[in-house]
C-alpha cells in the first residue's frame, strides 16, 4: 500500500497562523495591510499570496514556518 503524504496549501497555513496568533480575520488582514476582502479569498482557497504578501507574513510573524505555505 503507498503511502500518502499529506500536505499544506497556503490557505490552511494562513488559518493555522491566524489561529495560533488568536486573531480574528479581520484582525489578521489588517496586520498584514490587505483588505478582509482579499484576505478571506486566501484562507478559502480561492486566490494564492504573491512574494510581496508571503514577505509580509514573515516581516510580521518571524517565527512563522514559511515552508508550510508551499506544498511539500
Amino acid at each position: 500500500m503507498e503511502e500518502r503524504v499529506v500536505t499544506m496549501t497556503a490557505s490552511k497555513a494562513f488559518l493555522k497562523l491566524r489561529k495560533q496568533e488568536q486573531l480574528t480575520q479581520q484582525e489578521m488582514a489588517a496586520r498584514l495591510g490587505v483588505s478582509y476582502s482579499h484576505y478571506t479569498k486566501l484562507e478559502r482557497n480561492f486566490v494564492n499570496p504573491g512574494f510581496d504578501l508571503l514577505s509580509r507574513v514573515k516581516q510580521t510573524f518571524n517565527n512563522v514556518d514559511m515552508n508550510e505555505f508551499f506544498e511539500k
